[in-house]
C-alpha cells in the first residue's frame, strides 16, 4: 500500500510544479518587453580595432 501512497504523492508534487510553471509562465508573458539600445557602435568604441587584428591572423586559402 505505501508504494501507492508514494506515487500518489509524486504526482501530486508534480502537477503542484506544473501548475506553478504555468502560472509563472502566464504572468510572465503578460510583462512587458524591455527596450533595447540600438546595437550601432558609439563613437570611440573598439570595435573597429577588434576587426583589424583578426583580419591579421587571417589566412588566404
Amino acid at each position: 500500500m505505501s508504494v501507492i501512497k508514494g506515487f500518489m504523492w509524486c504526482l501530486a508534487v508534480l502537477f503542484a510544479q506544473l501548475g506553478l510553471l504555468r502560472y509563472i509562465d502566464l504572468r510572465v508573458a503578460t510583462m512587458q518587453r524591455l527596450q533595447e539600445p540600438p546595437l550601432e557602435p558609439a563613437e570611440g568604441s573598439v570595435a573597429p580595432q577588434l576587426e583589424t587584428q583578426e583580419k591579421q591572423g587571417e589566412l588566404d586559402a
